[in-house]
């Protein structure tokens, strides 16, 4: 057993088991100066075999060496307290200004000297230096040396003099800090149960292709082909794991910094605001592209209010080529682009063509992030009411005049153990009313297109029944996608559909119906190819559309429900619920 004692920063250890046995105290066995080493001070019960008692304390050295700890005996609880309080306001990391003393692992380097010779650091290296009361760092309850009046030394304790409450909060971030990168270090390593199940599915693998039929080893090589597309996922996020974050999951930790920021600030008596407690009218969040000068939309849109019917017309009917290209914003898309079924026979003849004009116009966006899905529009925006669009009668009591589409894209790195269907999201609400060549058709449902009535149908059944409700479908295009520098395997997806099944639901409300598209219920590899895309958003223009997936002849030739064209949109702009929408 060995003794311990604690002058300023500098912490020794003695080969002798009590302090009155010590001769020499500026000979110690080995000291650590905490002033210039990362530590992290743990206290602990725990009775150990040869030791006199449970009161521990733990010291936890980080180097660039690695990691390694002194631990210490106390003879009381009291004294564990007095010393873990003493060592506990130097935990966390080295200063930048000591790094030199983290590359010798801790040990005590010569304290600079002046021209004349004097020591010029604030803190020495040597515990002699700290004999007088003037050098000695105030601490709570820090153990001393004293001498009584026959020159016997004693234990005795100094109370601090100053609060140091500035010193603690700092210490216990570098703290966090330490733990945050020793745990990113272990981050990349294969755990043993990731390598347990890769032995299971190779060898699963080799026995079906070996025994199993055609249809078997097709299987096979796809679940593998998946497998290998998930551990590739996870290397490329081990290599890049040192680098700046972006897209989604960077905005989502800035937003929670600033939403952490924002409730620090408030009073502690004041309660927190709930999540969608400020309404919004819709199209708030992000700007709509306006139209190009000198334009035939321009001399438009001039003439009337944008809220008007006449407006909402306008920019529906216009070419996309009528609107500037702006950084994070949104415009209408041209149904044209969009190339859907058409009969005879589409099983076997697999035709498509352009679709016709949509169902509905483009009104409103939003881009709104929360630390949970928008369940319900209404609760965040309030829903507009436009004399002659919102509130005009379809003839068709199940076919409302307005349809808000709203998507829930995951704020979070995607998970292949995740079942969470809720969680930080960022909520991408469309607000689109029935157009003009709709309304005509809908007076005589019978001889309306089939895409029309299709729509009808569906509009009809999707409430209570989940089948027809999963026709839904919908599609993005990327704009000039060999410039994007995306992957090329990427750009035979471009355009291709995805029916929204489970992830869809479906709500009636009194003038519109409210669809929501939970991309937190996708597949994996869908939420991980999302993720890994999110942060070229900025780079893309987006054409996102809508359509109800047509499976007879008689259902074709199908046609868009509605859409959006979206311009560089930017994560980092997205509108944090409850802070970013205090001035909108």
């Amino acid at each position: 057993m060995r003794c311990f004692t604690l002058y300023g920063p500098i912490l020794c250890y003695h080969e002798e088991p009590d302090i009155e046995q010590v001769t020499d105290l500026s000979n110690p066995r080995n000291r650590l100066n905490l002033q210039k080493t990362g530590t992290i001070a743990e206290m602990h019960s725990k009775q150990k075999p040869g030791l006199p008692t449970e009161h521990l304390l733990t010291i936890n050295i980080y180097t660039i060496r690695g990691k390694k700890k002194w631990e210490m005996c106390c003879t009381s609880k009291e004294q564990q307290v007095v010393w873990y309080n003493a060592i506990y306001a130097f935990d966390g990391k080295a200063a930048a200004a000591e790094l030199d003393m983290v590359a010798s692992g801790g040990l005590i380097s010569p304290p600079e000297t002046d021209g004349e010779g004097n020591r010029s650091r604030a803190f020495s290296d040597h515990p002699e230096d700290y004999g007088s009361t003037p050098m000695r760092r105030s601490l709570p309850d820090m153990p001393v040396l004293e001498q009584n009046g026959e020159g016997n030394r004693k234990r005795t304790f100094s109370r601090s003099t100053v609060e140091d409450v500035d010193l603690i909060a700092k210490v216990a971030a570098k703290a966090a800090a330490i733990l945050n990168e020793e745990q990113k270090s272990k981050k990349n390593a294969m755990s043993p149960m990731q390598v347990i199940l890769l032995i299971v599915v190779l060898n699963v693998a080799s026995y079906c292709v070996r025994n199993g039929s055609d249809q078997t080893y097709k299987a096979t090589l796809f679940f593998m082909n998946a497998f290998m597309l998930y551990v590739a996922f996870q290397h490329t996020e081990s290599k890049s794991s040192g680098r700046p974050a972006k897209g989604l999951a960077a905005r989502a930790a800035k937003a929670k910094r600033k939403k952490a920021a924002a409730e620090a600030t408030s009073s502690d008596a004041v309660e927190k605001p709930k999540s969608f407690s400020k309404t919004l009218p819709v199209g708030r969040t992000i700007p709509r592209a306006t139209a190009k000068k000198n334009t035939e939309l321009d001399a438009q849109l001039r003439k009337f209010d944008p809220d008007t019917a006449e407006a909402i017309r306008a920019r529906a009917a216009a070419p996309i080529d009528s609107f500037e290209i702006q950084p994070h914003s949104y415009g209408t898309t041209d149904a044209k682009i969009f190339h859907l079924r058409v009969g005879p026979n589409y099983k076997k003849n697999k035709q498509k063509a352009p679709s016709g004009p949509a169902l509905y116009d483009l009104y409103s966006m939003d881009f709104l992030y929360a630390d949970t899905a928008l369940k319900n529009v209404s609760d965040k925006f309030r829903i507009p009411s436009i004399p002659g669009v919102t509130d005009i009668s379809t003839g068709h009591a199940h076919i409302p005049p307005m349809l808000i589409i709203n998507t829930w894209l995951p704020g979070e790195e995607p998970s292949v153990f995740s079942k969470a269907t809720d969680g930080e999201t960022y909520s991408t609400v469309m607000v689109m009313v029935l157009s003009k060549n709709t309304l005509e058709q809908l007076k005589d449902l019978e001889n309306a297109s089939p895409g029309v009535k299709l729509f009808s149908e569906w509009c009809r059944r999707a409430e209570t029944d989940a089948d027809f409700r999963g026709r839904f479908k919908c599609m993005g295009i990327v704009e000039d996608i060999e410039t994007t520098g995306v992957p090329k395997f990427i750009h035979g997806y471009n355009g291709k559909p995805a029916l929204v099944t489970k992830s869809g639901n479906f709500k009636r409300h009194d003038n519109y119906i409210e669809f929501s598209i939970n991309v937190h219920m996708w597949a994996f590899l869908a939420r991980k190819g999302l993720h890994a895309l999110s942060p070229k958003f900025p780079d893309f223009i987006f054409n996102i559309g809508f359509t109800i997936e047509a499976r007879s002849d008689e259902e074709m030739p199908e046609v868009l429900l509605g859409g959006c064209r979206i311009m560089n949109l930017d994560p980092e702009k997205a509108v944090v619920d409850g802070v970013d929408d205090v001035q909108l």
